[in-house]
């Protein structure tokens, strides 16, 4: 299977190239370039491979929660080639992205927004696999310092250096197009689809244009 990543869901894009079982990244030295970058680096990449987007099976993209303008702009990026190629898309959680390969067996993953508000939603292990244990929403700063379980956080260092002042169990990680690709090809077939006019990206609560 040849799939195009794409992880636009923060300030600065990264995508990745599955080809058969080989796996290659690109990322905008820009940051908030989306727009420009996208179409450079997902040439650049496939161009790399010795392929042709005509080679793709499918794309898979961060569906959200995250940076409102670079999940717009990735979204319908990936629709436009799914539409012109007739392949599926394959949208990821960005928070599955940050639960990925996580043992803990509770888990609160959180993704910065603005001010004093986050992004959350929490896991739990059954049966050796960390599954969802809450919908996503949005939480401020005062609720964050109560949570008792592990925390990955993805955002600014200096929030991150803020939380982990307050003697939180938290550690930092940065949003991977590698994990998103890996959780695509694992769950192809469950989370593919053609129903482009209902692909939306995931907005938890209020958020901030940017």
């Amino acid at each position: 299977m040849n799939l195009l990543g794409i992880e636009s869901s923060s300030r600065k894009l990264s995508v990745g190239l599955m080809k058969e079982e080989s796996f290659s990244e690109l990322h905008s030295e820009k940051i908030n370039d989306t727009a420009n970058s996208l179409p450079q680096l997902s040439k650049k990449i496939i161009n790399n491979a010795s392929l042709s987007f005509e080679d793709l099976d499918t794309i898979c993209i961060s569906a959200g929660p995250g940076s409102f303008t670079g999940l717009r702009v990735g979204m319908s990026y990936a629709k436009g080639i799914a539409m012109a190629l007739d392949i599926p898309i394959v949208p990821v959680s960005t928070f599955d992205s940050l639960a990925y390969n996580n043992a803990s067996k509770e888990l609160s993953t959180l993704i910065y927004s603005h001010g004093n508000t986050f992004y959350i939603c929490e896991y739990s292990l059954n049966n050796g696999i960390l599954l969802k244990s809450s919908e996503p929403k949005s939480i401020l700063k005062e609720d964050v310092l109560e949570l008792s379980n592990n925390i990955v956080l993805n955002g600014p260092m200096n929030i991150f250096e803020d939380l982990k002042a307050h003697n939180l169990k938290i550690e930092f990680k940065e949003l991977s197009v590698n994990n998103i690709v890996k959780i695509a090809h694992q769950n192809f077939k469950l989370l593919k689809t053609k129903s482009l006019d209902n692909l939306v990206p995931e907005y938890v609560g209020n958020f901030e244009v940017k």
